[in-house]
């Protein structure tokens, strides 16, 4: 949970990054504020451990809501003249996100094993 944790941190300041590039660009501020929202529902579970599955499922209700707001982010987006770059990096965002959700679903049912602090069942 802890790599699946620093990956969520990592595109929290990826869509940042976009949302700065995007009001450079001269897009909607709706796509601005679609991407400050997806990178503050990151944010929000990122600094947090989720050991039991109910924590888990939290995660992983994040990751869709992420996905949601960047996908909404490309639709605002849509219709920015020579907004190339910024359609690229958001593709890229939601491809990642995307890949974050399924291993935020693969591992939502996993449990600690007692004897061990780093290792999971299934």
């Amino acid at each position: 949970m802890l790599r699946l944790r620093i990956f969520a941190s990592l595109l929290s300041v990826l869509s940042l990054a976009t949302m700065a590039l995007a009001f450079v660009m001269g897009a909607p501020v709706a796509t601005s504020i679609a991407l400050l929202a997806a990178a503050a529902v990151l944010a929000m579970v990122a600094p947090f451990d989720a050991p039991d599955p109910r924590q888990r499922i939290r995660v992983l209700l994040a990751c869709l809501a992420y996905v949601g707001g960047i996908g909404a982010a490309l639709v605002f987006a849509h219709g920015v003249p020579d907004a190339g770059m910024l359609m690229f990096a958001l593709i890229l965002l939601v491809m990642m996100g995307v890949g974050m959700t399924l291993w935020a679903f693969a591992t939502r049912k996993r449990r600690r094993m007692p004897r061990s602090s780093r290792y999971y069942d299934n």
